[in-house]
């Protein structure tokens, strides 16, 4: 599925684009407001996408006696390497830096993946996403089993939103009550806050597969996320739906559905491109080195963004971001072949051996 990963490789960009600003401080030019607003949201694209995905590559080996034990045995092998990989390597540089030694508990919470339960438990930066992503891995093959149309998807997706919404409102009364304040709201993080993400996923899934040649798949998809997703980045229209409950990542996730649809029957040429597709398959490693690498070249980012300043105005954010981009694609190649690659592939002969 070429638009697929496509899509994983534009998700994985604009939080590098997102953090580059979040994290280092600099400005972008005038007219890319969006980027520090709404490019992090490319985590709640990975949502959709890898309910979608899960639902193309597992639903195909629900034949096989022992799908359910091979379908977890693949999510682990897929996730855990690089993630405890990037667990020991901030853990030793905390240490190294003279840091609070890491706890039983977080390493507990983390080795586990049970952080995504316990606030603030994370460790691994930009790892929230794994804990939320690990709590869908374990409901997926019921939701799997019992979803099988797309009605039942957008009713599922429909009163998933509402829960969400309601928690995430509920959450954030009780992050502007607390005293002293935390530094983040919970209400962004948690897994009930996003799991409506993955049920549009699963829908996206269910309506593509039963969505015939036609309008509505030509013209009216396309047509919808394209006007939806350029409504939220390029106007202020749904900025009285950012507080709360957040009602604005309700279309954010209607956006997402469409894309997602779009792109995995009808990729068009730049998402689906081979570039696009490159940086899909590598989007784990992409989304979990990049905010160690910019933390880590923040003063050289810094530094680099004043030194251009006088000459091309703010626009010399995007000259810092591809030079940070460059650096995080070649370190991401390197994980990808020598971690990712081979735990893959150690999940592959654990289900050959014990399935003999």
């Amino acid at each position: 599925m070429p638009g697929i990963h496509g899509l994983r490789g534009l998700a994985a960009l604009a939080v590098v684009l997102y953090h580059v600003v979040e994290l280092s401080g600099i400005a972008t030019p005038v007219g890319f407001a969006f980027i520090r607003r709404d490019c992090k949201y490319g985590a709640h694209l990975f949502f959709v996408l890898s309910a979608f995905s899960l639902m193309y590559s597992t639903e195909r080996n629900m034949h096989r006696p022992g799908w359910v034990s091979e379908y977890f045995i693949k999510r682990f092998f897929r996730i855990a390497p690089l993630f405890y990989c990037m667990f020991l390597l901030l853990t030793l540089r905390q240490w190294l830096a003279g840091g609070a030694v890491v706890g039983i508990r977080t390493i507990l919470l983390n080795i586990t993946f049970a952080f995504g339960f316990v606030p603030w438990s994370d460790f691994v930066w930009g790892g929230w996403t794994i804990g939320v992503e690990m709590i869908f891995y374990v409901i997926f093959p019921v939701l799997l089993l019992t979803i099988k149309t797309s009605r039942q998807a957008l009713i599922l997706t429909i009163l998933l939103s509402l829960v969400s919404c309601a928690a995430r409102y509920q959450l954030t009364a009780e992050y502007l009550r607390t005293d002293p304040r935390p530094r983040w709201d919970w209400s962004y993080f948690s897994f009930i806050s996003n799991v409506y993400f993955f049920a549009a996923g699963i829908f996206a899934y269910r309506f593509g597969k039963e969505l015939k040649e036609g309008f509505v798949l030509n013209i009216a998809i396309p047509w919808g996320a394209c006007i939806v997703l350029a409504v939220l980045l390029f106007t202020e229209l749904d900025s009285g739906l950012r507080k709360g409950g957040r009602p604005d990542l309700v279309i954010w996730a209607v956006g997402f559905t469409a894309l997602c649809i779009w792109q995995g029957l009808r990729p068009c040429a730049w998402i689906g491109s081979k570039v696009l597709e490159y940086v899909g398959e590598r989007s784990y490693s992409v989304y979990l080195l990049h905010p160690t690498i910019v933390f880590f070249l923040k003063k050289w980012i810094v530094g680099g963004y004043a030194f251009l300043l006088p000459y091309v105005g703010k626009y010399a954010y995007f000259i810092c971001v591809f030079l940070v981009l460059m650096i995080v694609l070649v370190v991401a190649e390197l994980t990808y072949r020598f971690i990712e690659v081979p735990g893959i592939k150690l999940g592959r002969r654990y289900i050959s051996k014990h399935t003999a």
